[in-house]
């Protein structure tokens, strides 16, 4: 095992960086992300700190 430190991947808030948190009906305060480098678009949860997977953003968006 390693202790070093590996690079991550850079995420910005989408559209050009202007995309602001919101509040999901489910009540989580989310964020729409954007990673350049990879061109992944992914939901994240500024209150937990966290970037939701694509279940978990469509159960926090309740569009189940």
């Amino acid at each position: 095992m390693t202790t070093e430190a590996v690079p991550q991947a850079e995420w910005i808030p989408a559209c050009g960086g202007t995309e602001t948190p919101f509040t999901t009906r489910t009540g989580r305060r989310l964020l729409y992300m954007w990673n350049p480098t990879t061109g992944e678009h992914a939901y994240y949860d500024v209150t937990n700190d966290v970037f939701l997977s694509a279940d978990e953003a469509t159960a926090a968006l309740a569009m189940h």
